[in-house]
């Protein structure tokens, strides 16, 4: 009767109307009704028949409000009596997604059916009915994004809210927005394990389902959270509670003692749970840092506190996970800094996370991984390590086919840690973190957590520096366009420009004061974690790696001037370079900066590296020999590196890297030739120096790089030049004292570097004359005839290259500055020995040879010299 009716229904509607459609839709209740009472005949064939005639009809949107509820009622009684339940998921998803008739109670009622259709006996069922639900509650939050762009034109006024914010009421809510409100409010409850307001007829649900839901929605629409502050509301009052409150059964607990207190009843161990909430805390660091700064606080120590060696493995391994996903957001990091560690009483928590993985990779060297099931031998993953006791034997060598190859791997005093390929450069792809299907916590292979850390902190490292150097780089090039302009004359709108000038130097003060927090922030721990990985390292990329690290922190300290932090790390690249038994310095690195103390770990002496060089060391007391690896040249190379191209900045530091370059020479035997370059010679003393095929063929390459060093400071500022002189002199002041009282062979770097470094700024040598000759006289004097020797050596061909350069204007023109070159020639006569006396006489005979017909009002300090040469010297 209902579909003869429905049919007549049909056909009048269809000859009276031109648009079937919107008039189907006003009378679809009557359209509907016979399918619904198919239905109801719980017959298959019929049931399964009608539900597809309703799915096309809301296929082509002619169902309105009321219908739609009767057809959700009728698919709740399917339901109810475990009917067609594919059948019922498909028809649910059809009738949200095709329109938005469905609100309030109706769509409730729909989510809730496919809910408990999710905890059926029936595996098929479930999962599709989980895909249902993930949908649907997308469905639900694309609504508000599409209401929202809807209605942004008709901005209305937003209600002032009351003096007590925590309203509840969602009656200024559009509808969309509120079923949204309403649906996330109580996925938060289900998760708390209470009951929900507004889904009502729910019978179960998981933890780990709504906490995977809830990160879906906070991951997919956080400008929903943004832009409605009712849902920032919850996502304060509800969600971030509910986080804190999960984990303390993981902050409690401690690896090793007896009873796990198990919190009101989860249905899973730790692990699922654990690891969603670390999730979701990501998500709400990464997206609502604004909104949460307290929050956030509190959630990045509970990441800190994760990495204590008293937990257990895996859920070390799932917060470094998530903690590496924060060192790739450089601008993120820039906001801790900003909202926590620049505070006056706040904890410092960009600095502690950086501390953390430093003695978060200290312990798992010092811990022997035992218990945890974190080696497992025949574990996909590691179980190219084959049986975990013959790799402990002889670390980091697999047979293969016979032939042995080196695994990559950090090995410092007896542990050995592989290094596994975790990630790429500056993207953190977690592993455990994905692991949404294990129930049980797996099994991490060793060195999977060592190996995250360390792409930490390379990520880190890279991260701030291209941040803060960018920035930089933007400051510099607006100061200097807003001084061009202040520059050009114009009067009218001088005012509003000297305001925007001081606005931009306010601007870059406050950027200033970030940058540099950040780096005080963090290049303790950072030096320490990474000077203990470089000892430990026994992969040349991994090395390659750490230095490059290092050396740009050194690079960005120079660039904000902080002369400490630069001082620091280039002294720790010195002790590495000359750490052999650490003879020259016989300390541990501690330094005690503002109030931090950091201990350097000394070097663990059992070094695998190949020995590369064996060398006296430049000391007063020869002790024995000096051994110089492969590893000790790779961070030379850098140090190299970081003189050649940063000169500029190097400042003070200048001194440390001389000192370290000079002492190289010396083990390497190099000795200084005509100009100051040093060649390759053989050490005076012999024996001692013994350097493999390896070296041999690297020395020229070597001493060619220290001559392009010193070449290049002809490109340096006059400020950063005079530090150069200076660091070289006062070497050399060192070596003069150490040559005292012996015949010895003497260090001559520092002479030879000088009278390289003269030679090539000559066009500006009026600025350098002064200190490079006082003292190269003072050389002069020396006791030690070769120290002496070479004094006078540099000097006269100073002297000679000064009167030789074409210097604009001429000398001829310039009579000041031709007696300024010649008045070190005149100086030499004071000092009595012989051989000095000659190297100045040939020198004389030199100039006249070559310039006497242009030595003009030059002439009386020549003959002067000649007429100092007193009867007592013969």
């Amino acid at each position: 009767q209902a579909a003869e009716s429905g049919i007549i229904k049909v056909k009048t509607i269809a000859a009276r109307n031109t648009d079937i459609l919107a008039a189907l839709k006003e009378n679809s209740s009557e359209v509907v009704q016979p399918f619904l009472m198919g239905c109801g005949t719980k017959e298959p064939k019929i049931t399964q028949l009608c539900l597809a005639a309703i799915q096309r009809l809301m296929s082509h949107e002619v169902v309105s409000e009321a219908a739609a509820g009767n057809i959700i009622n009728m698919l709740w009684q399917l339901m109810e009596n475990s009917l067609e339940e594919l059948k019922l998921l498909q028809t649910v998803l059809v009738l949200l997604t095709t329109n938005t008739v469905v609100h309030d109670e109706a769509l409730s009622k729909a989510i809730v059916l496919c809910f408990r259709l999710h905890f059926t006996k029936d595996n098929i069922t479930n999962n599709t009915a989980a895909a249902t639900v993930r949908q649907v509650v997308t469905v639900v939050f694309e609504r508000v994004v599409a209401e929202d762009e809807q209605y942004k034109d008709t901005i209305d006024q937003p209600v002032a809210v009351q003096a007590n914010s925590n309203r509840r009421s969602v009656s200024t809510l559009k509808p969309c927005a509120k079923d949204a409100y309403m649906l996330f409010q109580d996925l938060c409850q289900l998760v708390n394990a209470d009951a929900p307001y507004w889904l009502v007829g729910m019978t179960e649900m998981t933890r780990t389902f709504g906490l995977e839901l809830l990160e879906s929605v906070l991951n997919d629409f956080p400008q929903v959270f943004l832009q409605h502050q009712e849902f920032s509301f919850l996502l304060k009052e509800r969600v971030c509670p509910l986080v804190i409150k999960l984990f303390s059964p993981n902050i409690k607990f401690r690896q090793g003692s007896s009873t796990s207190s198990s919190p009101a009843p989860v249905e899973k161990p730790y692990f699922p749970i654990c690891m969603r909430l670390l999730r979701v805390v990501s998500v709400l660091i990464k997206q609502f840092y604004s909104l949460l700064v307290t929050e956030c606080e509190i959630f990045l120590s509970l990441l800190v506190k994760f990495l204590d060696a008293d937990k257990p493995q895996w859920l070390r391994a799932v917060a470094v996970e998530s903690i590496h996903r924060l060192c790739v957001q450089p601008q993120l990091l820039r906001s801790f800094c900003q909202s926590y560690d620049m505070k006056q009483h706040s904890t410092k928590v960009f600095r502690d996370i950086v501390n953390a993985l430093g003695s978060f990779i200290q312990s798992l060297f010092l811990v022997p991984s035992t218990g945890n099931a974190s080696v497992m031998p025949n574990q996909t993953g590691s179980n190219a390590l084959g049986n975990t006791g013959s790799a402990q034997t002889n670390p980091g060598v697999l047979g293969i086919g016979g032939g042995a190859t080196v695994l990559p791997a950090f090995e410092y005093r007896g542990t050995w840690i592989p290094i596994l390929n975790v990630t790429v450069q500056g993207s953190a792809k977690a592993t455990y973190l994905e692991m949404l299907d294990k129930v049980e916590p797996p099994t991490i292979p060793e060195g999977y957590a060592m190996s995250v850390a360390f792409h930490c902190l390379l990520d880190l490292v890279r991260g701030i520096t291209t941040m803060i150097e960018g920035e930089l780089g933007e400051a510099e090039t607006v100061s200097q366009t807003t001084a061009e302009t202040t520059s050009l004359p114009a009067q009218s709108s001088e005012q509003q420009d000297l305001q925007s000038v001081s606005d931009q130097t306010e601007k870059e003060l406050v950027s200033r004061a970030v940058w540099e927090e950040m780096v005080n922030a963090c290049w303790c721990g950072l030096l320490a974690a990474l000077s203990l990985l470089l000892d430990a390292s026994t992969d040349e990329a991994a090395t390659e790696n750490i230095l490059k690290a290092e050396l740009t922190m050194a690079v960005l300290c120079g660039r904000l001037g902080l002369c400490v932090c630069q001082k620091v790390i280039v002294t720790t690249s010195k002790y590495w370079i000359l750490n052999s038994d650490s003879f020259l310095f016989n300390f541990p690195l501690a330094y005690s900066i503002q109030g931090q103390n950091v201990q350097m770990i000394s070097p663990s002496s059992e070094s695998h590296q190949q020995v590369v060089a064996v060398g006296q060391p430049l000391t007063l007391q020869p002790q024995g020999t000096v051994m110089l690896t492969s590893k000790n040249i790779q961070c030379m190379r850098t140090l190299l590196n970081l003189a050649h191209c940063h000169g500029a900045i190097l400042g003070t530091s200048w001194q440390l890297v001389l000192a370290t370059l000079q002492h190289l020479v010396w083990i390497l035997g190099l000795k200084p030739g005509v100009g100051g370059a040093l060649k390759p010679g053989r050490a005076v003393e012999g024996p001692s120096t013994v350097l493999t095929t390896a070296v041999m063929t690297d020395l020229p390459v070597i001493s060619n790089i220290l001559s392009r060093l010193f070449e290049s400071s002809q490109y340096l500022d006059d400020v950063s030049l005079h530090h150069l002189i200076n660091a070289l002199c006062s070497l050399s002041l060192e070596a003069m004292d150490m040559a005292y009282g012996n015949n010895k062979e003497p260090s001559l770097f520092a002479v030879a570097k000088l009278l390289e470094t003269g030679l090539v700024n000559m066009h500006r040598i009026e600025i350098l004359w002064r200190p490079l000759t006082g003292h190269l006289l003072e050389v002069c004097q020396h006791p030690n005839s070769r120290m002496r020797e070479w004094g006078a050596e540099a000097l006269t061909s100073l002297i000679k290259a000064g009167l030789t350069f074409s210097h604009d204007p001429p000398l001829s023109q310039n009579q000041r500055l031709q007696l300024l070159l010649l008045n070190p020639l005149k100086e030499l006569s004071n000092i009595s020995h012989p051989d000095i006396r000659i190297k100045q006489l040939e020198c004389v005979l030199q100039i006249l040879q070559s310039q006497g017909d242009s030595l003009g009002p030059g002439w009386p300090l020549v003959l002067g010299v000649m007429g100092a040469i007193r009867s007592d010297q013969g």
